[in-house]
C-alpha cells in the first residue's frame, strides 16, 4: 500500500478513482474531467495535499481536501468496493490528519451522511465529534400556486452578489467563499419594493433536476421558487443542508419529503 498526492496523477485518473470509489454511494456521483476540475475549484481543494492510495499497482482510493491555513476540510473520501475492509480508508484518514498537523492546521472538518455508519464510526474513532446536523429534502413542489410574482420584482444577479446578505450557520460547503465560485449556478432576488419582502434563491437546473443551493425560508423565497418552477418546470428538486427547524418546516409545507441527513463533524488537531 502506497499513499501519493493527488497531484501526481492526471485529472482523468482522479475522476476514474472517484467514480469507482463512489459507484455504490447513497447518492449518485459521477465526475468527468471538466466537472471534477470545477468541483476542485469551487470547493477550494488542493491536489497537492489531497491523497490517493495505491494497492498492488492499482489506484483504489482517494481523499480530496483543502485548507485555509487554519482549517482543513475533507470533500470526499472513498475506496473502491473491492478494496474495502483492508484499512485503506483509515490509512488515508490518518495520513490527511497527520500532514495537516505538520502544516500547522488547527482543526479538520467534514460532512458525512448520517446513515453511512461505517464512515461515521471511522471518523468517531479519530475523535471527530458532531457539530450540527443538516436535513436534505427532495421532491416536486406540493403547494397550491398563488399569484405569480411580478417579473419586475425578480432581479437576476451573480451568486457572489448575495454574500453581504448571506445567512449564517451554513456548512463549510456553503461558506461565502464558495459562493464566489458558483459560476454555473443561477441567482435571483426580490427587488426592494417587492410586496413579498426580501429573499433570494440560488439554484442549478441540470436536465430537469434542480439543485437548490440556498433559498430564504420566507414568503419571498417561496415566491421566487414558484417563479422558477413556472418557467423551467423541473422534474425533481433537491435541497441539501436545510440548516434549522424553520427551514425544515418550510420545505415540508411546500410538499418536499425528507431525503438525506448530513452530519458536520470536526476534530481539533
Amino acid at each position: 500500500m502506497t499513499i501519493l498526492t493527488a497531484s501526481s496523477i492526471s485529472l482523468r485518473e482522479l475522476a476514474t478513482i472517484f467514480n469507482q470509489a463512489f459507484s455504490d454511494y447513497m447518492i449518485e456521483v459521477y465526475f468527468t474531467d471538466p466537472s471534477l476540475e470545477e468541483y476542485v475549484r469551487r470547493h477550494g481543494l488542493d491536489l497537492e495535499t489531497s491523497l490517493v492510495v495505491e494497492g498492488d499497482g492499482l489506484m483504489v482510493g482517494l481523499l480530496l481536501c483543502g485548507n485555509d491555513g487554519t482549517t482543513t476540510w475533507n470533500a470526499g473520501m472513498g475506496i473502491h468496493p473491492r478494496w474495502r475492509r483492508k484499512g485503506l480508508g483509515s490509512d488515508l484518514l490518518d495520513a490527511w490528519l497527520e500532514s495537516s498537523r505538520e502544516a500547522g492546521i488547527r482543526r479538520a472538518l467534514l460532512e458525512v451522511i448520517k446513515q453511512n455508519l461505517v464512515a461515521t464510526n471511522i471518523y468517531r474513532s479519530r475523535d471527530f465529534t458532531e457539530v450540527r446536523t443538516y436535513q436534505g429534502f427532495e421532491g416536486r413542489s406540493g403547494w397550491q400556486r398563488g399569484p405569480a410574482i411580478h417579473p419586475d420584482n425578480v432581479e437576476y444577479v451573480k451568486p457572489g452578489d448575495l454574500a453581504p446578505v448571506y445567512r449564517k450557520g451554513h456548512s463549510w460547503q456553503k461558506r461565502p467563499a464558495v459562493m464566489e465560485r458558483l459560476d454555473e449556478f443561477r441567482a435571483i432576488r426580490t427587488t426592494p419594493d417587492t410586496p413579498e419582502g426580501a429573499g433570494y434563491l440560488i439554484y442549478e437546473n441540470a436536465a430537469g433536476l434542480m439543485y437548490i443551493f440556498d433559498l430564504t425560508p420566507n414568503r419571498a423565497g417561496r415566491a421566487l421558487l414558484e417563479h422558477v418552477v413556472r418557467l423551467e418546470v423541473p422534474r425533481l428538486m433537491r435541497i441539501v443542508n436545510a440548516i434549522d427547524l424553520v427551514e425544515e418546516d418550510f420545505y415540508r409545507e411546500l410538499g418536499f419529503r425528507p431525503w438525506i441527513r448530513n452530519l458536520e463533524m470536526v476534530v481539533r488537531l
